[in-house]
């Protein structure tokens, strides 16, 4: 189907909610202009949008990327008649052909349309999970309920994206009738834009925030929230610093990102607990761009607890910055380890330690830099992305959305 007036074919992305701090909008945003580039015009249907002054640069880009965005209040999981109608107006009037939702909560408004109307339904996975210390140190091992297994199969999509090999694996574990229909597609980012810097650019990137010669600088970017990891770098960074042995190492953390006020208020006191603790570590709030941030780094830490795909990882390592994570969503489709970086377990801080002492050699960073590079040019670009997210979309090639370099067998 094609819009009538440029004849471009026309994508509708329905998403319940838009934080504008997430990963999941710089997902969108990242391939709606991808697309566009491509001639396809991404109309976006959400509900409530959340940003602030920080945030409002990812709002505006997402806004670029897309021909239309349809706030519609009161947009929930569960369809309400009024909303349902103003949703199918949407795609009849615009020509929709492909019904995009992103996360399993739109799911039934998804399916329900496309019988609806005739588009073609395809659910990106977004696995989350938030919450207190508590809940989150559970998350690696959090299952799908009964009512959740049978929700997905009554709605399964004509494609279900997945975009790493521990969504894949986990997912595998359940009774689900359309496992035929799920693709891997790794999640792109602009590597044109995060690219290694020149040595003047590193310079000015490290004074620019105030990384000191000889600093061995670690970087977390992601959402402030306990899921990410934020306690156990800031437990690594202190066995490294307070080591009875003096350590060659002068580790600083720094932490770009923001979350809820009180999630917030909570992690930053845990690492402002004790007097060395100003020096070490900084918090820098959300960055709408962390281009610079990571051309100041020596090594990007993320061991989080949970994950679908981490576009940061991509992002740092398409910079040349040796990644160190967790083996939680997309682990081993970005780190071959001792290669491209290292992955270790979950809660365990000391092995955090032994990774992050590994990369603070010089020349151990440098040969893994060069691998982390070429892996994410290679894998994680945006080209690549959009190629197989139009082959699902039945754009181009094969229409059945199954022909796919990492389409995914029963």
């Amino acid at each position: 189907m094609k819009d009538p007036m440029s004849g471009a074919p026309n994508v509708m992305f329905l998403v319940e909610v838009v934080n504008c701090n997430d990963g999941i909008a710089s997902y969108c945003e990242t391939l709606a202009t991808g697309l566009h580039a491509r001639g396809v015009q991404i109309h976006l249907v959400s509900g409530i949008v959340r940003s602030d002054e920080k945030s409002e640069y990812k709002r505006q880009k997402l806004a670029a990327a897309v021909k239309q965005w349809h706030v519609v209040p009161g947009l929930r999981k569960l369809p309400a008649l009024s909303i349902f109608m103003q949703l199918w107006k949407v795609i009849r009037e615009n020509d929709i052909s492909v019904i995009n939702v992103h996360g399993l909560g739109m799911l039934m408004w998804g399916r329900l349309l496309s019988l609806l109307t005739g588009a073609r339904c395809v659910a990106t996975y977004h696995p989350s999970v938030l919450g207190n210390i508590d809940k989150v140190q559970n998350a690696p091992q959090s299952t799908f309920s009964l009512v959740q297994i049978l929700y997905f199969n009554l709605f399964f999509p004509h494609t279900l994206i997945l975009m790493s090999e521990e969504s894949l694996r986990h997912l595998r574990r359940y009774v689900l009738f359309g496992k035929n229909r799920i693709a891997k597609v790794y999640g792109g980012v602009d590597t044109v834009h995060f690219r290694p810097p020149s040595d003047a650019e590193r310079r000015d990137a490290r004074a620019k925030f105030g990384v000191a010669e000889g600093e061995f600088m670690c970087l977390l970017a992601a959402r402030l929230a306990w899921v990410k990891g934020h306690d156990l770098l800031i437990k690594a960074a202190r066995k490294i610093r307070d080591s009875a042995t003096p350590s060659p190492i002068d580790i600083k953390c720094y932490f770009v990102g923001s979350g809820g006020a009180e999630r917030e208020k909570e992690i930053k006191s845990f690492a402002f607990a004790g007097e060395k603790d100003k020096d070490t570590f900084k918090f820098l709030g959300f960055m709408g761009d962390v281009r610079e941030i990571l051309w100041a780094a020596d090594v990007f830490a993320l061991p989080s607890r949970f994950e679908g795909f981490p576009l940061g990882v991509a992002e740092a390592m398409a910079t040349g910055l040796v990644p160190v994570r967790t083996p939680a969503g997309g682990a081993t489709d970005q780190i071959i380890e001792g290669q491209t970086g290292f992955i270790v377990p979950f809660e365990d801080a000391d092995a955090l330690v032994g990774a992050l002492e590994k990369v603070a050699d010089p020349a151990t960073r440098a040969a893994l830099s060069r691998n982390a590079l070429a892996r994410a040019q290679q894998y994680f670009g945006v080209g690549p992305m959009v190629d197989e997210t139009l082959r699902i979309y039945g754009l181009i090639g094969d229409t059945s959305g199954n022909a796919l370099a990492h389409a995914v067998k029963a």
